[in-house]
């Protein structure tokens, strides 16, 4: 039996906000034990709460981490699984379904963040894929230029007029050192 099948699974639901431009919306992690410096940038998303679907839970992230009220996330893109260590210092086994979505200019707001998140968050900002060959800090997931490729790919694809090879909208990107 391996250390992981005895964690406890965090399913969650991120988001991969793309602006107008093609950037993406990433938010820092300052934890105060590093001073409110930078300790790496990740996307917004969250844990799936008891009897919420990943989409429900998509959409409830969006709104409380961005303010913007999105109504369909579509078919999530791509999953990625890892032991990962919580704030409050348990680990878990991460369940992580990644939903691209194309969004207008929106004006981020903080008013739904948790204590927690406004503990050790910082405000979000939008990343060309320039900026992330070369993060000023660590970005999660690791894979994210992959998944931005894929999403372009799944749009492109999907807009193509008789394209007897466009792949159903369920197929997910499957990253590498996923389990499934």
């Amino acid at each position: 039996m391996s250390r992981h099948a005895a964690l406890l699974v965090r399913v969650a639901a991120r988001l991969l906000l793309r602006d107008p431009d093609g950037r993406v919306l990433l938010f820092s992690y300052r934890p105060p034990a590093l001073g409110g410096r930078i300790a790496y940038w990740f996307t917004p998303g969250g844990g799936v709460q008891d009897g919420e679907s990943l989409a429900g839970a998509a959409c409830r992230e969006c709104l409380e981490e961005t303010g913007y009220p999105l109504a369909d996330p579509g078919e999530a893109l791509a999953r990625r699984q890892f032991a990962m260590r919580l704030p409050d210092g348990s680990e878990v086994w991460a369940d992580e379904h990644y939903f691209h979505v194309r969004v207008g200019r929106i004006a981020l707001r903080q008013d739904g963040w948790s204590a927690q998140e406004r503990a050790s968050m910082g405000e979000g900002r939008w990343f060309d894929a320039a900026q992330l060959a070369s993060p000023p800090q660590p970005v999660f997931p690791e894979h994210l230029l992959a998944m931005l490729a894929a999403a372009d790919a799944r749009d492109a694809e999907a807009a193509a007029p008789d394209n007897d090879t466009v792949l159903p909208k369920k197929c997910a990107l499957l990253l590498p050192g996923s389990d499934s």
